[in-house]
């Protein structure tokens, strides 16, 4: 979108004039892009007092060199010996940060929001089982990992969450045909850099109120800018190698791009006026009609926003700033003080080893005299009289209280799995732990706040493509889709989930008895491990969802200390009087926090059936007629129920 011209001595343009000379609407457009890109091309490399005078684009190359334990350039001329290595240490403490906050995947949960509906929340239940299912049939828990990292790394980073519809060529019955593909098709997360995406101010700090951002997709080769914008009228004056430049005059000229074979992609976004509009080497993609380019990713209510989610490791200012402090920002100084004194301590180490000497009547000496065989000739009167001018002690004793540093910045090393100084005892490894909780609690929380952002886009996506149905070739009726999510453990079992959307039930107002005769329908003939969801697309969606992540899962998921938990809850639980004389609370709490911390989905099958245990307890006819008659005329069901009290209170 921008560039240099060339330029006779006379001033004027000697760049060749473009074949593409589009209309004064699209040469409009063009215009306020090109300075919207200027503009956030210039905040990116504006030094700022957040960074310490240093810009946007500074701070991520400094972080990014620091994150990849980047050695300097070797020490020239007479400093040739010295050392110049760096300790890793800021790798790995983001290393282990980053584990820490990723050890589960958290992932975006979906509450109704009218929680006393009874609808609601079997809505919300059925959104939440689609999530789901588009996380694992996706790549999120790989950006989600990643996602961290650069959060550790940078001082801005993006989450973007699309739904592509991509397509190949594939030789079926000896044609080629056009068929969905799998790999470039469905949900697809991916992150942004900071020098990936441009927006209009510096001190917005909500995402959403940026009046307009470009997002800077990169260089395409012409074979992918042809699959994206091949039917377009304008992909005939794409030029790989080249992009288009307009000029003051309003004419546009060819230009050279350092980059040969490629053509860069970029796209501009305003919510605002819901204008959203490609351009491929400088070169307008957007709609035939100018005025009409809409935002491609809608919210339920049908209104444009932007399909990217801003994010950081640490707030800056109460708000205003649009970026982040970087662990790795934090840690720079810690870092540099670290490599000064691992420097230090080398270069004395090697002063003490090979100290420097002076000589007296024996001429200056040089560095060949001290290597391994040689032999040289002093005269009688000679002497030699080594330099002690180091002590390599008081540097390791200032490296050490560097590190120290760096703990208070980061986390204790054992906590990365480094055992230094004396063995702690199970109450200190607790209390650390403890505190090393709290002390990633508020990075919890802006990881928790950025995965709640990326569910509502996940939601917007599900209703506007996975609710709408296709017409059938075969029956010409509307055909919609089923999920199928299996592994979802309820009840102690593992229970494999159908959702099926269907208008069958559109226009329709049912009763509530209705509504249970349908359910009684579903629920004929289907087996214990599934559950069928019958569900009308258009009032679904229609509904609003409450999206919401605790901050209190993202960290270490302890399976130890949660199995011993559970198992001492299930000790007091199962001898507490409300719950000694209640044999199906007795059965719920063996089966929730006995079996299932061990049996993980399998614990349904190791518990009695409740009534075929009062079948057993019953009193028999024999016993019946022992008792003189008495209760002869009493109901089964009685008698059952008298049964259950007697089942033992440790079942």
């Amino acid at each position: 979108m921008i560039g240099e011209l060339t330029y006779n001595q006379k001033g004027h343009v000697e760049s060749p004039l473009s074949a593409y000379q589009p209309s004064q609407e699209v040469k409009d457009i063009t215009v306020r892009v090109k300075n919207c890109y200027q503009d956030g091309d210039n905040l990116l490399n504006t030094p700022l007092r957040e960074y310490n005078n240093r810009s946007i684009i500074q701070r991520m190359e400094e972080d990014q060199m620091a994150w990849l334990s980047w050695t300097p350039e070797p020490f020239q001329g007479e400093d040739d010996w010295r050392w110049n290595g760096v300790r890793p240490i800021t790798r790995n403490k983001v290393i282990s940060t980053a584990a820490h906050l990723t050890a589960q995947l958290i992932a975006p949960r979906v509450f109704a929001q009218n929680d006393s509906s009874e609808e609601d929340r079997a809505v919300a239940n059925v959104m939440q089982d689609l999530i789901e299912y588009n996380i694992k049939n996706s790549n999120y828990d790989t950006a989600f990992l990643y996602g961290v990292i650069s959060a550790l790394v940078n001082p801005l980073s993006y989450f973007k969450v699309e739904y592509v519809q991509g397509f190949q060529e594939i030789w079926q019955d000896g044609q080629m045909k056009k068929v969905l593909d799998d790999v470039y098709s469905g949900f697809q997360s991916s992150l942004l850099a900071p020098d990936d995406m441009l927006f209009e101010s510096l001190y917005q700090f909500n995402w959403q109120k940026q009046d307009w951002i470009i997002e800077k997709r990169g260089y395409l080769s012409m074979g992918q800018a042809e699959a994206k914008y091949g039917t377009h009228s304008n992909f005939e004056h794409v030029k790989p190698g080249k992009r288009v430049l307009i000029h003051d005059d309003g004419n546009f000229y060819d230009v050279e791009d350092i980059n040969g074979d490629m053509v860069e992609e970029v796209v501009y976004k305003c919510r605002r006026k819901d204008v959203e509009i490609s351009f491929v080497g400088g070169i307008y993609m957007g709609n035939e009609n100018a005025n009409y380019n809409p935002f491609i990713h809608r919210t339920n209510q049908n209104k444009p926003k932007y399909d990217t989610v801003k994010f950081g490791y640490e707030p800056i200012d109460s708000m205003r700033f649009v970026g982040y402090k970087s662990l790795v920002a934090k840690m720079a100084n810690d870092q540099e003080a670290v490599d000064r004194e691992w420097q230090m301590y080398f270069d004395a180490s090697t002063l003490a080893t090979y100290p420097p000497t002076i000589t007296m009547g024996a001429g200056k000496i040089d560095r060949s005299v001290i290597a391994p065989g040689t032999n040289t000739e002093l005269g009688e009167n000679a002497k030699i009289q080594p330099l002690q001018i180091s002590n390599p002690n008081i540097a390791l004793q200032a490296l050490r209280e560097a590190e120290r540093s760096v703990t208070e910045s980061s986390q204790d090393p054992q906590l990365g799995g480094t055992q230094e100084g004396p063995q702690k005892t199970a109450r200190e490894s607790v209390l650390l732990q403890q505190n090393a909780e709290t002390n990633l609690g508020l990075a919890s929380k802006m990881i928790a706040k950025m995965v709640k952002e990326v569910g509502d886009l996940f939601v917007d996506n599900i209703i506007r493509y996975q609710t709408i149905g296709e017409v059938s070739e075969i029956t010409g009726e509307m055909a919609y889709k089923t999920f199928l999510l299996d592994g979802k453990i309820k009840g102690g079992r593992n229970k494999t989930s159908y959702i099926k959307f269907t208008d069958r039930f559109a226009g329709k107002k049912m009763t509530k008895e209705e509504m249970e005769k349908e359910e009684y329908k579903l629920l004929d003939g289907l087996e214990d491990e599934k559950e069928v969801y019958e569900v009308n697309p258009y009032p679904f969606s229609r509904m609003h969802y409450l999206v919401q992540v605790d901050a209190d899962k993202v960290g270490e998921k302890n399976e130890a200390f949660i199995r011993a938990f559970k198992l001492e809850t299930y000790d007091r639980a199962i001898t507490n009087p409300l719950v000694v004389n209640d044999p199906e609370a007795q059965l719920k709490i063996t089966r929730d926090f006995l079996f299932e911390p061990l049996m993980k989905g399998e614990a349904a099958k190791y518990l009695p059936n409740l009534q075929k245990v009062a079948d057993q307890l019953a009193p028999t006819e024999e016993q019946m007629e022992g008792q003189g008659g008495e209760g002869q005329d009493l109901p089964s069901r009685m008698m059952r129920s008298a049964a259950m009290d007697q089942l033992p209170a440790n079942l």
